[in-house]
């Protein structure tokens, strides 16, 4: 009888060894790249919940505040009502909600 086809223990070990460091590697990307999603996720909130105050402050005809913002009758931020909130992550990525004088929110 010829030999059985199959594989032997240290040539599972070393492609066992290859995925552990291959694994061992990404982990940091990975990380990365979770913290992104969310600081891109929580910009995104907060400039809905903006948006959504300053349709209230339009729909119904009073001043209408989100987080540090406010919104006037018309939309627009009253006098010092406007400006930048910054979101950071833990590795020192950093996301700009904007809110301008004339209304307009915005990322960076």
């Amino acid at each position: 009888m010829a030999g059985k086809g199959g594989f032997t223990l240290i040539e599972l070990s070393v492609v066992m060894g290859i995925v552990g460091l291959i694994l061992l590697l990404s982990f940091p990307t990975l990380a990365n790249f979770r913290e992104q999603v969310y600081l891109e996720s929580a910009s995104n909130q907060l400039v809905s919940d903006l948006r959504l105050a300053q349709a209230k402050a339009i729909c119904f005809n009073e001043t209408q505040a989100c987080d540090r913002f406010k919104f006037a009758k018309t939309g627009n931020p009253p006098p010092g009502g406007s400006g930048t909130a910054l979101l950071s992550g833990r590795s020192g990525s950093v996301r700009k909600v904007i809110v301008s004088s004339a209304g307009r929110v915005r990322v960076e």
